[in-house]
């Protein structure tokens, strides 16, 4: 029998998620011999190097066996000072935001978050079919968590996420504004979800979380991709309360991660030196890079930040302007025109002083040229 021809759409004659058709596709792209600064990975040459001789020490059973994650669970636990029954290890972030997506959000049927926000809960709401209570990040001001708190109230109970640092302007919340909203989220019936994925580059960090201890709405979902140069490896963690990690673990299974990245896992956790080197030198690269941006882009304003980038506000042409510029010189960033709480700026990576220097050398250029 002879196949017939395609038909327009999938949608047109098979039952589809109507909410997904309005999203674009999530797609990475790469072009050789860029530098991408968009997406803040930790691009650090010694980190590189680091996991390229550990590369070369991988007994071949991590490739021919099937992983177990307990030692892994072990080692997270102890790096964070939790038990490993409050530890559940996924692939990569972006999963375990699916799964606090789907097991906790879609039955409450709402999510309270700041906007702008990370992508994957905007998929998730559309996926999963819960409401994204958004609240607009105000113009050139930082959030303060009142709003958040406010919106969560004023429905059902709900989970409410708070990034810390914020992953598009880098604030960096206090103790006591995580304090109170743990709080007002236990009063409410509602769970409070943390994403420390930047925590590492913000001083002294693990102190803004300390008023969560003991509460056991609160959830943390925490990336080893910007702190310990696993991208590429994909692993993430949740930590919660002991039977809110053994609820959530029925939708991330033993097995999804790799052998190979739960190897570099363990050892990158038990060499913590390479990374807090690095992480240190992208903090002096961050002050760097906004005050040497103040300086030569007059009317650039950049934002206190506590994570691996700095986001800068700028008239809307002028921020398109440097960002085309930068892009003709093989340097990827964030435009932000537009965003929520942004008229018009850039977000720009700094993994590492010599990222800096190369941004730096390019927006000298682009003033030289300006100029003549």
């Amino acid at each position: 029998m002879t196949a017939p021809a395609p038909r327009p759409s999938l949608r047109d004659w098979f039952p589809t998620t109507a909410a997904m058709h309005a999203l674009e596709p999530r797609r990475r792209s790469h072009v050789s011999g860029q530098l991408n600064l968009k997406s803040c990975e930790l691009l650090h040459p010694a980190v590189a190097r680091w996991y390229a001789d550990q590369l070369g020490r991988l007994d071949p059973g991590v490739v021919v066996e099937y992983p177990l994650t307990a030692p892994a669970v072990g080692a997270v636990a102890a790096h964070f000072g939790e038990a490993a029954p409050r530890v559940l290890l996924t692939p990569g972030s972006d999963h375990a935001i699916h799964v606090v997506a789907e097991a906790l959000a879609a039955p409450a049927r709402r999510l309270v978050v700041a906007r702008p926000h990370f992508d994957s809960w905007t998929h998730c709401a559309a996926r999963f079919g819960f409401r994204l209570d958004a609240v607009d990040l105000p113009q050139r001001a930082p959030l303060p968590v009142e709003p958040l708190i406010e919106r969560l109230l004023s429905a059902g109970p709900a989970v409410l996420v708070i990034t810390q640092p914020d992953s598009i302007t880098g604030q960096l919340y206090t103790r006591a504004e995580l304090a109170r909203a743990v709080a007002a989220a236990h009063e409410h019936g509602s769970i409070l979800v943390v994403d420390t994925c930047y925590l590492a580059y913000a001083e002294d960090g693990e102190s803004t979380l300390e008023g969560l201890a003991g509460w056991d709405n609160a959830v943390r979902i925490n990336s080893f991709s910007k702190s310990h140069g696993l991208a590429g490896a994909r692993v993430g963690a949740v930590l919660a309360e002991a039977s809110v990690v053994d609820y959530l673990a029925r939708w991330s299974p033993d097995g999804m991660l790799s052998h190979v990245s739960l190897a570099l896992l363990e050892r990158a956790l038990a060499e913590p030196a390479v990374f807090r080197s690095a992480r240190a030198e992208v903090r002096r690269a961050r002050a760097e890079l906004a005050s040497g941006v103040e300086r030569m882009l007059p009317g650039w304003s950049a934002r206190p930040t506590e994570a691996n980038f700095v986001a800068f506000d700028a008239e809307p042409q002028d921020a398109e302007r440097v960002y085309a510029e930068l892009l003709g010189r093989g340097i990827r960033t964030r435009l932000l025109n537009g965003v929520p709480g942004f008229s018009g700026g850039l977000r720009v990576a700094t993994p590492s002083m010599s990222a800096v220097g190369r941004v730096m050398n390019a927006l000298a250029g682009l003033r030289t040229q300006t100029r003549s």
